[in-house]
């Protein structure tokens, strides 16, 4: 139904949403009425009604933390963002979903949706405001670009897989691998993420 809308074929994805509603009147199907709250809020988006898609979706997110499903709970998370942002995209709307979202993902391990959803927050935020005027100096520490790409590299990806992810170049990523390497004191990729992690802890 996902596909149907987002290929334009609005129409038919309102007829299959429709019949799925039917068939479950009278039903006690809680994970099917969550998924039922996903479909509408895709409709909503469709049509460009990002009010009432946020609404349906964060519906929807109750509906799966109840079950409980985590994961599914924070997609729906980023989607109720994600529609705030479109309705209000000069506002700090959609910004604490967004961030929530990450959060749970990160909790899971979720690297590549993790990725996805800070992209969405850095794309929303700007990057006036995401940092000073000029150029800051991180010296020995790691910078946050060094810090995210230090983070999928520890998970496995390789470098063409960081740079889709992150919409950097190769040869860009190669560079911030190094630095972090040297940085961290790391012997390898492996384990850039140890040594990450212990990095970005609070001193006591």
């Amino acid at each position: 139904m996902e596909a149907t809308a987002r290929a334009g074929r609005r129409d038919t994805a309102r007829e299959m949403v429709d019949e799925f509603a039917a068939g479950m009147e009278g039903r006690q199907a809680p994970a099917a009425f969550a998924a039922l709250m996903w479909c509408r809020a895709v409709l909503s988006e469709a049509d460009g009604d990002f009010a009432e898609a946020a609404g349906c979706f964060r519906r929807a997110r109750t509906r799966y933390q109840a079950l409980p499903r985590p994961y599914e709970a924070a997609l729906a998370a980023e989607a109720c963002g994600r529609s705030a942002v479109a309705g209000r995209p000069q506002s700090a709307a959609g910004v604490p979903e967004l961030a929530a979202a990450a959060h749970e993902l990160e909790a899971m391990c979720a690297t590549w949706d993790v990725a996805r959803v800070r992209a969405e927050l850095r794309a929303h935020l700007g990057a006036e405001q995401r940092r000073p005027r000029g150029r800051p100096s991180y010296g020995e520490r790691l910078s946050p670009r060094e810090e995210e790409v230090a983070e999928l590299a520890g998970a496995g990806l390789s470098n063409r897989e960081i740079a889709a992810t992150l919409h950097l170049s190769p040869r860009t990523v190669e560079q911030h691998v190094a630095r972090a390497l040297r940085k961290l004191g790391a012997l390898s990729r492996q384990d850039l993420a140890v040594k990450d992690r212990k990095n970005s802890e609070p001193e006591s």
